[in-house]
């Protein structure tokens, strides 16, 4: 007996430690933020860099700026590397004294350009077929009935239903909250720190205006060390900067849970089912 309690004791430590690691791992992902990092500029040549870690950069995918290879490291160790410079290809040598072999590209031509006569012999002989002329037939009296069935199927009820719904009250206090949870998302996802500088220019004054209008309505474009110019006379986009910012698992999953379980939500998405019975 005394085994047997020995034997279960030492099973219930071990799935103890199990489970709390497996909790633990589980807390480290929902509340351990994923850190992001981007730096690059576009004056002579576009040069940049980036880096994405976790816990305290135990984990990382990065790319430095002077080279094209991404590697990935588990606590300092790299696991496995990427992109980088392709293989080098070797020179064809000549055979033979005085003898060139023939170029790869001229045999090329020679075939394309027999592939092409066959071919379009091949499209003369089925043109003057009679098979062909009647399946061309067929295929037009099939396309017209497809649009005949499509004018039939589009009618000012389904119109009508679809204003109705947009019109709905309950349905727009749902577009609102859509509206304000998107709003949401994209002040989250914005970065915490964004420096350099950066010029503009469409090559057009006006469309250059309004684009930096556009972008002066964003929040982010307020923040100290970052400089944005507008060129009115030349078309260019010159940039210099970096750009840092951190996103947490556990915000989405309260995202996506906020969105299940709001009932105007599911109503929404319930009559927008209807909506689609309907015109089908």
């Amino acid at each position: 007996m005394a085994i047997v309690l020995a034997i279960l004791k030492w099973i219930g430590i071990v799935a103890g430690g199990v489970l709390g690691l497996a909790v633990l791992f589980v807390c480290l992902i929902l509340f351990v933020p994923v850190r992001y990092y981007l730096a690059g500029d576009n004056r002579d040549t576009l040069c940049y860099q980036f880096r994405v870690s976790w816990l305290c950069r135990a984990v990382s995918l990065r790319k430095k700026r002077n080279s094209d290879e991404i590697c990935f490291r588990i606590f300092g160790i790299p696991v496995f590397r990427f992109g980088g410079e392709g293989p080098v290809q070797t020179p064809v040598e000549n055979v033979g004294e005085g003898k060139q072999p023939e170029p790869v590209q001229k045999q090329e031509e020679v075939s394309q350009s027999s592939a092409s006569a066959g071919g379009t012999e091949k499209r003369k002989h089925r043109a003057a077929s009679p098979k062909s002329n009647s399946r061309k037939k067929r295929k037009k009296k099939s396309a017209g009935k497809k649009t005949a069935s499509r004018k039939k199927s589009f009618s000012f009820d389904v119109l009508s239903g679809i204003i109705n719904f947009v019109r709905d009250t309950e349905n727009r206090r749902a577009f609102r909250k859509i509206r304000q949870e998107i709003r949401l998302l994209f002040r989250y996802l914005t970065p915490q720190k964004i420096r350099g500088c950066f010029v503009i220019g469409t090559g057009d004054p006006s469309s250059t205006g309004l684009l930096i209008g556009g972008i002066s309505l964003l929040p982010f474009v307020y923040q100290d060390g970052l400089d944005i110019t507008p060129e009115f006379e030349e078309k260019i986009f010159q940039a210099d900067g970096m750009i840092k910012g951190r996103i947490q698992v556990l915000y989405f999953l309260r995202f996506c849970i906020r969105l299940y379980r709001d009932k105007e939500l599911r109503k929404l998405w319930s009559n927008i089912q209807k909506l689609k019975k309907e015109a089908a």
